[in-house]
C-alpha cells in the first residue's frame, strides 16, 4: 500500500456547492477538453494542459500571468468516479515533494459539494497563496458551469 499522506501539517480545505449534477462536475475535472475551459485562476492564461486522468497517469499544466510562467505537474494517485480524485502537486519552479490535492465529490442530487484539500504545503505563506489560487479557480469553474459550457 502506498502512503500518500504528506509529512507537512500545512494544508488548506475549500468546500463549495456547485449547481450541477455530480457526474457533470466530475467530468469537468477528468476530461482534458473540459478542463481547458476553466483550469487556472482568474487573471492567468492556460498555455497548455496535458492530463491522463487515470491512476498512475500524469498531468502538466503550463499557465502564464503578469508574474511569469507557472508550470504545475504531478501524478494521479486515486480516481473513483463521481467520488474522489487525488493527485500529487509540484511546481516546476520549486520543489513541493509532499504536496497532495484531494477532491471529494458529494452528490446532492441536482447540486454537488466539492471539497478540495491541498495537504503537504511547505509553510503558511504557501497555504495562503494556494488558497487564493484554488478559490479563484473554483470561482471561474462555477461561472463556466453557470453558463452551461461543460456538456455531457
Amino acid at each position: 500500500m502506498i502512503n500518500n499522506s504528506p509529512s507537512s501539517d500545512h494544508r488548506l480545505v475549500i468546500s463549495r456547492i456547485f449547481n450541477a449534477p455530480c457526474p457533470l462536475v466530475f467530468k469537468a475535472w477528468t476530461e482534458p477538453e473540459q478542463m481547458r475551459k476553466w483550469w487556472c485562476p482568474q487573471g492567468v492564461e492556460m498555455i497548455s494542459l496535458e492530463a491522463d486522468t487515470q491512476v498512475g497517469g500524469a498531468y502538466r499544466f503550463h499557465m502564464t500571468s503578469e508574474k511569469g510562467n507557472h508550470i504545475a505537474f504531478g501524478k494521479y494517485t486515486e480516481v473513483i468516479p463521481n467520488k474522489r480524485i487525488q493527485f500529487t502537486w509540484q511546481w516546476e519552479s520549486y520543489a513541493m515533494p509532499d504536496s497532495v490535492v484531494t477532491l471529494d465529490f458529494e452528490d446532492l442530487g441536482k447540486t454537488t459539494r466539492l471539497t478540495l484539500t491541498h495537504a503537504g504545503l511547505p509553510d503558511e505563506e504557501d497555504v495562503s497563496e494556494h488558497s487564493r489560487g484554488w478559490s479563484s479557480l473554483l470561482e471561474k469553474f462555477d461561472r463556466i458551469l453557470e453558463h452551461n459550457e461543460i456538456k455531457f
